[in-house]
């Protein structure tokens, strides 16, 4: 689960229900007549993503190359794009350009990728010579037009021209984390990742050319000595500018620096942030004088950025508050405890309430409430901060950007609409799961009974809580088969959702999954349809052939790739599994032939998985192969968890060990667990949990669940001191009530997998609440069961963050699999039988 929200989102442009790339919008209503206007003879053009690509003949294009990028407003678009392709088809210059004004605004949309923003066009100079010659030609022919900055390039002169040196030609290579990369060619033929951060930069062999001299000259100038604020970090970053904290040069206090970019960040109305910084400062200063919102300290433009200046307001948002406080995320949490919570929680929301009546009094709609735009100041009071979407209460427009989980329904406006989103905070402040009631609006009221389920709560606050979201029933048909769970009901519910999505007419994905599956390919285990196939082979449901077919030729198109969750050694595993024998050999032969690619070491793309699937198909002398290039390359591992990192690495040791009864990957196994216990903590609450990326976990694929299971299949081989007490404080942090997540390996359903694969009696209860607890996210498709993705934007049928994974695991707490994952064999006895033997 690597991207982020604002990541995510794009993906969320082109369907309600599933992530969808966003070359899949509907945007026929805007697409620009360049598109199909009549070319010169020879001349090709070809739709790529949202892009049309232009190439005339007899021209051959170097791989890289200095490109030029053009910008312009969302209103100037069409016009410019119609001025650039008439220049570059007199001159027989190769281009690209967005196809539509809905991709415009898309691509410079608030959360949109900022290495990509403001990219209307893209021409190709064949040599330095013809970058000489286009570019002031260009800036000429674009006198007088405006478009937002390209945060990648060198701007050249005054027209909104840019340039960068890049790749012209698709070519990548395995970046440091295993994945892979645009590249570029170094003088030695060595391909590097492209670095397309949002700065400008030149790789370090590159001479500059002559005719960007002058601008690279000029880069950075603008007054950006006499502003009287220095930055010391920023708070949030976006498309249409950051939010810094930084301090007065005069003064030396803290203020907080709101920037816009002129004409990027657009909302759903195609405003811009420079427009919204504007009515913040404006709405701010109508709203001077009240505590409960920061004050307007200054208004600065500096290089064509614009800068509010705000007071800064010491204390923590709401959504650290609940994250440091929330009593569900430990082990058995005590009446009292949950109690305090519910006081304190109580008392911050009408804190709230209190701060939104007093803005509604001065005629403002706030629009924009969520858990990171209230602070909380250490006496207890709050503030609201970011107005860049407040209006006047009156307003009848909707508001053009809001949170996810906090949009009021299209009918409200002004008061009503403020009020619906300070309920819905109400409920999240209890129950953290938002956006999940975007998807299904009877979750509103079944929440709201778990809400009181677990807190002590007034007596009316859950009937109140469902009138005000205008509910009569709070009857939730999919979490009534979680009330007394039973197998074949959720297996065919879940099966029947699953099949009901697939799209076998479409290439690129069969079943809908994480926005992952658009990169690594829609065969693969984790996002594609491999792992979802095995997930309804392992619970007994049939799979038409028509889908395996759609398998095996996906995966004979795909790029070679090595990898068991995200590459052909996975597809390989499980098209054996389906009986689809020689395709699978055939599969396995194109994946050993990426072998030598893989850079890291765990089980989800790197050397450790690929070495269980050559286990898998008994290639003893292969897979002992791939272990001495891991342990080889132990030292540079820094993960713990079982996905990725060391706790994946020491199960294939074990594995190895189990088929060859070789000690020395026995000891390569403890070597590497001792590694990862080091990773993790012990808590005050008898819990264990593992560090992955600056947070602790209990999941099964990065956190310390999975961890504890291979400790247990190392301690039916072999005893080690101190395995057995991190063992139980793992079980100890998997009696949490809460899980942000249904997944299987960063949730609920791995939660599930892990206990039962330890397989202690007393663990059944926790179990069995773990699975009544999946009603929490169970959300109806075509009237099946299914569940949430990634960031529960998105409704997920993949193994690693969907539906499948939940099958997976619910077949593992009904005893019907073996298995949750393609060739990861985690039972205990599996390693203590082969000992045996």
């Amino acid at each position: 689960m690597d991207a982020t929200i604002p990541q995510l989102l794009a993906f969320c442009q082109a369907d309600p229900l599933f992530f969808e790339p966003p070359s899949r919008i509907p945007d026929g209503r805007s697409r620009f007549a360049a598109g199909t206007r009549p070319l010169p003879d020879g001349w090709s053009a070809a739709e790529r993503d949202l892009w049309i690509v232009l190439r005339p003949p007899g021209v051959q294009l170097p791989d890289q190359g200095w490109k030029i990028h053009v910008s312009a407003t969302a209103g100037d678009a069409e016009r410019v794009v119609d001025l650039v392709v008439d220049y570059c088809l007199e001159r027989r210059i190769a281009v690209k350009f967005l196809r539509s004004g809905a991709a415009v605004r898309l691509l410079n949309s608030k959360y949109a990728d900022r290495g990509g923003s403001g990219k209307l066009l893209a021409l190709y100079p064949v040599d330095v010579a013809e970058l000489s010659r286009v570019l002031p030609e260009l800036e000429k022919l674009l006198d007088g037009c405006a478009g937002p900055y390209v945060l990648t390039d060198l701007r050249y002169g005054g027209a909104p021209v840019y340039v960068r040196y890049g790749a012209f030609k698709p070519m990548t290579c395995l970046g440091p984390d295993g994945e892979s990369v645009y590249a570029i060619r170094t003088p030695d033929g060595e391909l590097v990742p492209d670095d397309r951060s949002p700065v400008f930069t030149v790789p370090a062999w590159l001479e500059v050319p002559e005719v960007l001299r002058e601008a690279l000259a000029r880069r950075g100038g603008g007054g950006a000595e006499q502003f009287p604020y220095q930055i010391e970090r920023p708070l949030h970053f976006s498309n249409g500018g950051g939010v810094y904290l930084a301090r007065d040069r005069g003064s030396g206090g803290y203020v907080v620096l709101s920037e816009g970019r002129p004409h990027a960040g657009l909302d759903g109305e195609g405003v811009d942030a420079v427009t919204r910084l504007g009515r913040e400062r404006d709405m701010l200063r109508r709203l001077e004088g009240l505590d409960c919102v920061p004050r307007v300290l200054d208004y600065r433009v500096i290089w064509e950025h614009h800068f509010l200046v705000e007071e800064y307001i010491e204390g923590k948002t709401l959504m650290e508050e609940v994250f440091d406080r929330y009593p569900l995320v430990g082990p058995d949490p005590a009446p009292e405890d949950t109690a305090a919570y519910a006081r304190w929680a109580i008392d911050v929301l009408a804190e709230v309430d209190q701060a939104l009546m007093a803005v509604h009094a001065r005629g403002v709609r706030y629009g924009d409430l969520h858990p990171g735009n209230v602070i909380v100041r250490p006496d207890g009071r709050v503030a609201l901060v970011d107005f860049e979407i407040a209006c006047d209460l009156g307003d009848p427009q909707r508001a053009g950007l809001a949170a996810p989980g906090f949009a009021a329904p299209a009918g409200l406006r002004g008061r009503a609409a403020d009020q619906y989103v300070m309920n819905c905070l109400r409920q999240w402040v209890f129950l953290p799961i938002s956006p999940l009631q975007d998807r299904d609006r009877v979750k509103l009221a079944a929440l709201t009974g778990v809400i009181t389920e677990h807190f002590p709560l007034p007596r009316g606050f859950g009937p109140r809580m469902v009138r005000q979201f205008g509910l009569t029933d709070g009857t939730d048909p999919t979490a009534a088969l979680f009330a007394e769970p039973g197998w074949p009901a959720l297996r065919d519910s879940i099966a029947a959702g699953i099949l009901a999505s697939a799209t076998p007419e479409r290439r690129d994905r069969l079943y809908p999954g994480d926005p992952r599956q658009f990169v690594t390919g829609g065969h693969t285990v984790a996002h594609g349809a491999a792992g979802v196939l095995w997930a309804l082979r392992a619970a007994g449901v049939p799979a038409p052939e028509e889908h395996l077919d759609w398998l095996v030729t996906a995966t004979r198109q795909a790029e070679p790739r090595a990898g068991l969750l995200d590459g052909l050694h996975g597809v390989a595993v499980v098209l054996d599994e389906l009986g689809r024998g020689e395709e699978a050999r055939e599969t396995l032969a194109r994946a050993r032939a990426a072998e030598d690619g893989l850079l890291t070491p765990g089980i989800h793309g790197g050397l450790a998985g690929a070495g269980l699937s050559l286990l898998h198909f008994g290639d003893l002398d292969g897979a002992a192969r791939l272990g001495d290039r891991l342990a080889a390359g132990l030292d540079g591992c820094d993960r713990g968890g079982l996905q990725h990192g060391l706790a994946g690495v020491a199960h294939y040791f074990l594995r190895l060990h189990a088929a060859t009864g070789g000690e020395l990957h026995l000891d390569r196994a403890l070597l590497a667990l001792r590694r990862a216990v080091e990773r993790g903590r012990m808590l005050p609450d008898g819990g264990f949990q593992l560090l992955e990326e600056n947070r602790y976990h209990a999941y099964l694929g990065t956190g310390s669940s999975g961890l504890a299971v291979v400790l247990a299949q190392y301690l039916a081989v072999r005893e080690e001191p101190g395995f057995a007490e991190v063992i139980a404080g793992a079980r100890t942090s998997c009696r949490a009530p809460f899980v942000r997540h249904p997944f299987l390996l960063m949730g609920r359903a791995g939660t599930i997998a892990a206990l039962h694969y330890l397989g202690l009696a007393e663990d059944r209860q926790v179990i069995h609440d773990h699975v009544r607890r999946l009603a929490w996210h169970a959300l109806s498709y075509r009237g099946h069961l299914a569940f949430p993705g990634n960031q529960l934007l998105r409704l997920s049928m993949d193994l690693a963050t969907g539906t499948a994974g939940v099958l997976a695991a619910l077949g593992v707490a009904f005893d019907r699999n073996a298995s949750v994952i393609p060739a990861l064999d985690l039972r205990t006895p599996a390693v203590e039988g082969a000992r045996r033997r």
